[in-house]
């Protein structure tokens, strides 16, 4: 009986104590603004929508915002370098 609980509560603390990544829904909304406003005239207004929100759903994945904004510090060569693997899979799902 006791091992049973023993295992519940192990993997209630692995659930709640692993680090989660999101960005808070109004930075997504702002750098989908930002995203937008550079893609539409690139690849249309419905291309844009469909990869800005494909990128920022990849970057929400992985970063938080103070992790997002550390990044938007970087060389422009930097934050490309950062985020390429959000770009590269969304440019290729279009």
């Amino acid at each position: 009986m006791i091992k049973k609980y023993k295992y519940l509560l192990l993997i209630f603390i692995l659930l709640f104590t692993s680090k989660s990544y999101a960005l808070s829904p109004d930075y997504e909304k702002k750098l989908f603004i930002g995203c937008y406003t550079n893609s539409k005239q690139y690849l249309g207004t419905d291309n844009a929508k469909i990869y800005c929100t494909c990128t920022i759903d990849k970057l929400s994945e992985k970063f938080l915002d103070k992790e997002m904004d550390l990044v938007f510090k970087m060389e422009p060569d930097e934050i490309i370098k950062a985020t390429e693997f959000a770009t590269i899979e969304c440019k290729n799902n279009k």
